[in-house]
């Protein structure tokens, strides 16, 4: 029977950059940490595959060479609300869609050569607490144990109720399919396509065209829809909902296949107020959510893998296993600040029609400033820093806009 310092649950970019951030801080941790992945890698992962240029940023900081993945540069937005379309750019090109089977394995190959011992094809049946540490049970019987558990198993994985722990938040559920079009056949340009206006059709989510790669790496675009929910009938509403969308886009719907081949996947969105740790428990990635707005995932696995390394680099060596400051470490991560412009779009989209919140992020700025979305963009690929959002100019200009908002809607109505 093994002992290690940890164990990681799950082998996928949360788990993977987990280990290699770890190893990156303490080298002296080489074949001292454990992952465990159930199934074979290369594996398929249903998933948009967009990437920002953050989490670039992040890997290259890592020593991850991304130069042989193959993928499709991006250089902006398109953000679209019933007939309108606006453009954003990224201000550099370091933003990406690539396929998620091959950055997951590129990463978990990377934490193996970096000293990681991984065990692929190795389900794990449950955990249970020790004196001193965790006994981590794969279902081939062979006990592991280890000073710290990382919960990197995904939306579905079960790792926190093997310790008894709250559920998460309720599970939604996106729908998305690959069709074989190259970007001048689809005319999106290097551009991510998100349009907001399911919501008009009873669905709390957006629709994309992202331009992607097939396993090969020949161009497709990918395609799908968010915010359904796990009850009967939500994939036919789902669909319905894509298709009333499509109306606004009547030069993509032309191209599309008369019965389009949908694969369902599920997700959940982050929250703070979930319990991110426990005694000598972190958990990473999907296991915490992903961003509620665009669905972006690799964003929180990357920032919480960052995170839990250097919490448990100083559990180690300190002996305090609470992992206290660990929900506030990932707090601190770059793709917070975006969570927090993206939470408040959903609530204004309920209370109000046409959205609020897209009619003042997408306003044009007098003088030529960068307006809420255009900010976002560039920090969303790395252009800005992310603590901008956190600065007096930025919320001021965010009021000023609320109020002109406001005005103008005001106006609208004494002239009805």
């Amino acid at each position: 029977m093994r002992k290690y310092k940890v164990i990681i649950v799950g082998g996928g970019p949360a788990g993977s950059l987990t280990a290699i951030n770890l190893l990156r801080l303490r080298p002296e941790l080489a074949g001292e940490i454990l992952v465990l992945e159930a199934r074979a890698f290369p594996r398929e992962k249903i998933c948009g595959g967009g990437v920002s240029g953050r989490v670039a940023l992040s890997l290259e900081g890592l020593g991850i060479g991304l130069e042989n993945l193959p993928k499709r540069r991006l250089e902006g937005f398109t953000v679209c609300y019933g007939g309108e379309r606006h453009y954003f750019s990224f201000g550099n090109d370091r933003c990406f869609v690539t396929r998620r089977s091959l950055i997951d394995d590129l990463l978990l190959r990377e934490a193996a050569e970096r000293g990681a011992e991984v065990r692929t094809s190795t389900p794990v049946a449950g955990a249970y607490r020790e004196r001193k540490g965790i006994a981590v049970v794969p279902r081939d019987g062979d006990i592991c144990r280890g000073e710290v558990l990382v919960g990197a198993d995904g939306v579905n994985g079960a790792s926190r109720t093997w310790l008894g722990l709250p559920h998460r938040q309720p599970k939604s559920l996106l729908l998305q399919a690959d069709i074989g079009l190259s970007l001048e056949e689809a005319g999106l340009g290097e551009r991510m396509l998100l349009d907001f206006s399911p919501p008009l059709h009873g669905v709390p989510g957006y629709l994309w065209f992202f331009p992607s790669v097939d396993e090969k790496g020949a161009p497709v675009i990918n395609t799908g829809i968010s915010g359904g929910g796990f009850a009967r009938g939500s994939a036919a509403r789902l669909k319905d909902a894509y298709y009333a969308v499509l109306e606004h886009h009547r030069e993509l719907r032309g191209m599309l296949p008369a019965e389009m081949r949908f694969r369902a996947y599920p997700e959940r969105a982050y929250t703070p107020l979930q319990g991110a740790s426990a005694a000598r428990v972190v958990f990473v990635g999907e296991q915490l959510g992903v961003d509620p707005f665009t669905g972006e995932g690799l964003a929180v696995c990357a920032d919480s893998a960052s995170a839990a390394a250097r919490c448990i680099a100083a559990a180690l060596e300190s002996g305090d296993f609470s992992f206290r400051s660990y929900g506030r470490a990932v707090m601190a991560g770059s793709f917070f600040p975006l969570y927090l412009i993206g939470r408040l779009y959903w609530p204004m989209e309920k209370i109000s029609k046409p959205n609020f919140f897209f009619a003042l992020s997408t306003r044009e700025k007098p003088g030529g400033g960068d307006n809420i979305l255009e900010i976002y963009a560039k920090v969303f690929s790395g252009a800005l820093p992310a603590s901008t959002v956190y600065t007096a100019s930025f919320w001021a200009s965010a009021l000023r806009d609320i109020g002109w908002e406001l005005r103008r809607r005001l106006r609208s109505r004494r002239h009805i």
